[in-house]
């Protein structure tokens, strides 16, 4: 009778000890396959999409830069007395393309670029931390603000007056940056793959 209770005993431990260790690895890989989730479809394509916004506009204010030096040396070194008003519309012609060009980049790159991290922050809003959650509004009033100006409903003295920048928004992409760090190393992490009781 001894021998059977022992038996008993003995495989019911075994079964709890198996029981708890499936559950926890089941809850291990549950979690991980979220942290995965946030990794590839909300965080990595923000992070993505904003190096995008950034890298256009470094460029861009690299030429603005170098094209205001030029322009000023330019003027510098004319004489409006010997000019007519032609030819100096036709030396600024080449300087306005540039505004244009930015112009242009803004409404068709940049603001959809945004507008598509915007849709991902909406459409996997489950997948953000909840510390991510509180950038949500002041990251759509940006673009909202954005699009009131270049469908000319916002005049651009209400713009200026709203203090609009990209600045406002550094927090954020600091915020994902810091995000995608921490699950990129979560997930090569050895731990990430360990079962622990």
């Amino acid at each position: 009778m001894e021998v059977i209770l022992m038996q008993f005993f003995s495989a019911l431990v075994g079964a709890l000890v198996v029981y708890i260790f499936g559950v926890r690895k089941s809850s291990i890989d549950v979690r991980n396959a979220f942290f995965q989730k946030q990794l590839s479809e909300f965080y990595s394509p923000i992070a993505g999409y904003r190096k995008r916004i950034q890298s256009k506009s470094e460029i861009r204010e690299k030429v603005s830069s170098v094209a205001q030096e030029a322009w000023k040396e330019a003027v510098a070194k004319r004489n409006p007395a010997w000019e007519t008003k032609d030819e100096r519309e036709k030396e600024f012609e080449p300087y306005g393309k540039i505004i244009e060009y930015d112009n242009a980049q803004l409404r068709e790159e940049l603001i959809p670029l945004y507008r598509e991290i915007l849709r991902i922050f909406t459409e996997k809003y489950w997948l953000a931390d909840e510390d991510t959650r509180e950038y949500y509004e002041s990251f759509s009033e940006f673009i909202e603000i954005w699009e009131r100006y270049l469908s000319e409903a916002l005049p651009s003295n209400v713009l200026i007056k709203l203090h609009h920048s990209e600045e406002e928004l550094h927090g954020f992409y600091e915020h994902v940056e810091r995000k995608l760090s921490h699950l990129q190393h979560a997930i090569v992490s050895p731990s990430f793959w360990k079962v622990w009781l």
